[in-house]
């Protein structure tokens, strides 16, 4: 998902066929084990980057004074904000480093993917405006309160510091004053042609998502941002194009501690992960440190539950969620036979759409197997989406001789998509309403056609207001509620680079969370004195809630773990005379009540009288990769329910919380909890919590996987590996084993344990367990454990003869004392040579 700014996922094609015939599964970047190894006599040099986490008291020093004989080489010492190192080392090298008594944790270096490339745009338009009108930050604008004298730090891919509406200069006396390059153009840390590093002074942006990002915090000219007068960094951790490391993300969040910022943004993140991930410790050592720090929860919400990502994730992180503006600016077309202009997105990888098309006939669904419901021939094909892919529509309409293709929606609202290789004829996606129009105008034989100036229109979202259907759902793999908050993120018009067009619109967690940073920069200007957690109490505190999008009539509010407290409300923070804290609990598994403890204080100069209330959000149920939801009220009791609270005085609340029956095991339930004083502004908190066992979901069941597979090659773009089905009686030499376990994690796990069994002589061996493990990202998405990986890291250890590999995780917050916390796998036998 690129970048956090959300377009369609492509989703890995599956050949999960028999025999010899390839398979293909998604190696997942877990720590040491998957996917390191050359394959098939591959040259490839084993070296990676690993961060290695040391015990507490322990530093590079003592690593390196322990580590004798060990070939690596230290990369940077994090030990501002995280107690450890990056490393490049072969894969057996970090195995024995795990092993040193003053080693907590070896990790993986993991890929973040890059933002995608902006287009080019026109004028500016007023989605950004609608955005700050939303969360109240125009109205703080009238007060004179915008940011003024507040350094905010966006990680991200630079900033066009030339962009007029962000300073148009760099350094000293510029609004873009501080920051640096970490990187290169050219670098992308999944390609090894330019995966090292080639980092300089200047964080221009060749890639666009870092400009609009910063033009969302603090633009200042034709569009206005959220805190216009703020100063910035820009920490360039991505190339023009590609995805950046951890190791580069840390990095740039030491400079950002630093150079003295206030408030940093980082709009991108890992999908899956849990708070004790690298990056999201870095970023809590931050908060710890005095800074506000604020990152996008992430677009996996097709994903469903646990689906958030790191730093968002982080416990002192602000993680943001997004909800839609009302309108998002297109590129038009103008329709006669309408007499209006209707929005439209070009499919990847054909042609733009010329002056004006051919006459439109209605095709119909036009998949392979569907009949066609006109003849397309020398004209514009009119087609339904759903059912198939937008290539093999496509494919249908080309082979039927149609000039162009236009498919409109089969649910509300516009969107995009791709697949479609070396298109010939240009193809557009519409929007449900307008595509019907169309078909309307088609049956009764108008035969519309569609004339393209150039120009653009705005075009309803159909969950304006509502939570964005990318925006990930929490809670974090530990329980942790998450997100915190919630800010607009879909259809934001921002800047971008000027030789980009100037301004652009684009959705994603990405757009929301800078809201957030600007907010938390508005506030620091209104009362310097503030604590990073005074700031998120107050934005969480004062936000403002949600209705649950997908039927909004039932008056339902949005779940809990998927919006926060709600969305911001800038006034309702900067006037706050009170909080409660904290704003977001876990109220753990199981179906017997559980109690927890907030803590209101006054900031007021009278006494206010509180009472406290409850108003359920919406359950997530079922399979928590596509969620069902339910409508359930808990039984929820305060002691005290009403309260005079004096000013400068704290109050504790205890909360009851007894999940309602109706709930199906295995839903994440949650509420509102609103102290309502008899004037002012009331302050809300919000928990969640899980109905059920947490330990009995399951981790290694699905249809296909675990299994064993040969190893077939990589592709040299995707870096996925190609596997194929063991044929009878295959054997693997120890000298290159080219064989993998292809493992599936239902879940995320707390730990994993590999080991090796000889059948003959029952010798075990066994690799050092790895720590909080993600999930695995799709239903069908296996990680392959690779054999020569293990040998790798155990030398000698296995033998010529017939051996069995086992495979055990320790299920998310499992006692490892306990084996009923435990999965495991064995696989078949497999015979090594020499």
């Amino acid at each position: 998902m690129p970048g956090f700014s959300a377009h369609p996922r492509p989703r890995t094609e599956r050949r999960l066929h028999r025999g010899t015939r390839p398979i293909i599964a998604a190696a997942i970047a877990l720590p040491l084990l998957v996917g390191s190894a050359p394959v098939s006599g591959a040259d490839a040099d084993p070296a990676q980057v690993w961060l290695v986490e040391l015990a507490p008291g322990a530093n590079a020093a003592a690593l390196e004074a322990t580590s004798l004989g060990l070939d690596y080489t230290v990369r940077h010492d994090f030990s501002r904000v995280w107690n450890g190192v990056s490393v490049e080392a072969d894969p057996a090298t970090a195995r024995r480093l795990e092993r040193l008594e003053l080693v907590e944790e070896v990790w993986s270096d993991r890929f973040v993917m890059g933002p995608a490339r902006v287009s080019e745009s026109s004028d500016p338009q007023p989605e950004l405006a609608q955005a700050i009108q939303t969360t109240r930050a125009a109205d703080a604008h009238a007060r004179g309160i915008t940011g003024e004298g507040v350094k905010v730090g966006v990680i991200d891919t630079g900033i066009d510091y030339t962009h007029p509406d962000l300073g148009g200069c760099f350094g000293s006396g510029c609004r873009v004053a501080y920051g640096t390059d970490f990187v290169g153009d050219d670098f992308d840390s999944d390609d090894p042609e330019h995966d090292e590093p080639v980092p300089d002074a200047d964080p221009a942006d060749c890639g666009g998502h870092g400009t609009h990002v910063a033009g969302i915090v603090g633009a200042d000219g034709k569009v206005t941002g959220v805190a216009p007068d703020v100063e910035f960094g820009a920490y360039k951790v991505f190339g023009c194009n590609g995805s950046t490391s951890s190791e580069v993300i840390m990095q740039a969040l030491e400079a950002a501690l630093e150079d003295g910022m206030d408030v940093v943004n980082l709009s991108l993140g890992q999908s899956f992960q849990w708070p004790g991930y690298p990056t999201a410790q870095a970023a809590d050592t931050l908060v710890e440190e005095g800074v506000t720090v604020v990152a996008s929860m992430g677009n996996d919400g097709e994903a469903g539950v646990f689906s958030g990502s790191a730093p968002g994730v982080g416990s002192e992180v602000i993680g943001v969620a997004s909800t839609d503006n009302p309108q998002q600016r297109m590129d038009a077309a103008f329709v006669p036979a309408l007499d209006r202009s209707i929005g439209y997105r070009s499919i990847s990888d054909t042609p733009e759409p010329s002056a004006v098309t051919d006459p439109l006939v209605w095709f119909g669904r036009a998949c392979a197997d569907d009949a066609s419901e006109g003849d397309v021939a020398g004209k514009a094909a009119l087609i339904i989406r759903g059912s198939c892919t937008f290539k093999e529509k496509y494919a249908r309409a080309i082979a039927e001789d149609a000039t162009s293709v236009v498919i409109f929606n089969d649910r509300s609202g516009p969107f995009g998509g791709g697949g479609i290789e070396d298109g010939t004829v240009p193809a557009i996606a519409l929007t449900d309403t307008d595509g019907e129009d169309l078909r309307d105008l088609a049956s009764i034989g108008k035969a519309p056609v569609l004339e393209f100036s150039g120009e653009t229109v705005l075009v309803d979202m159909p969950r304006g207001g509502f939570a964005s259907s990318f925006t990930a759902y929490g809670p974090s793999p530990d329980l942790a509620l998450k997100p915190d908050l919630t800010a607009p993120g879909g259809g934001i018009w921002s800047t971008v680079p000027v030789a980009d067009g100037s301004y652009e619109s684009l959705s994603g967690t990405s757009m929301s969370s800078p809201h957030v940073a600007g907010a938390a920069a508005l506030l620091i200007e209104d009362d310097p004195m503030l604590q990073p957690r005074d700031i998120r109490t107050r934005l969480a505190n004062s936000a403002k809630p949600v209705l649950w999008g997908d039927n909004p009539d039932l008056g339902e509010l949005e779940a809990a773990h998927r919006q926060g407290t709600g969305v911001i409300d800038v006034i309702d923070a900067l006037d706050a005379k009170a909080c409660l804290y904290p704003t977001g609990v876990n109220t753990g598994d199981g179906s017997a009540p559980r109690a927890f403890e907030l803590q209101l204080t006054s900031r007021d100069t009278a006494v206010r009288t509180y009472e406290l209330t409850h108003k359920s959000t919406i359950a997530t149920t079922g399979d928590e990769r596509d969620p069902g939801f339910h409508a359930a009220e808990p039984k929820v009791t305060f002691e005290p329910k009403t309260l005079d609270l004096h000013p400068g005085q704290t109050a504790t609340i205890e909360v009851t919380v007894e999940p309602s029956a109706d709930l199906p095991l295995g839903s994440v339930y949650g509420g509102r909890i609103t102290a309502r004083p008899d004037a002012g502004e009331s302050l809300t908190a919000v928990y969640s919590g899980y109905q059920g066992d947490y330990l009995a979901i399951p981790v290694l069941e699905h249809p296909e996987f675990p299994r064993l597979a040969a190893i077939v090659g990589q592709d040299p773009e995707t870096h996925q590996y190609d596997y194929r089905d063991l044929e009878e009686s295959e054997t693997f030499s120890l000298e290159d084993p080219a064989l993998a376990a292809l493992v599936y994690l239902g879940h995320q796990v707390s730990a994993l344990e590999v080991s090796a069994e000889n059948a003959d002589t029952a010798e075990t061996v066994t690799w050092e367990r790895q720590q909080y493990l993600q999930r695995s990202p799709g239903p069908d998405d296996a990680m392959g454990i690779h054999l020569a990986d293990l040998i790798a890291a155990r030398p000698g250890a296995l033998e010529p003869g017939d051996w069995t590999l086992h495979v055990k995780v320790l299920k998310a917050l499992g006692d490892e004392s306990n084996p009923a916390h435990w999965e495991h796998w064995q696989s078949p036998a497999f015979t090594l040579t020499e």
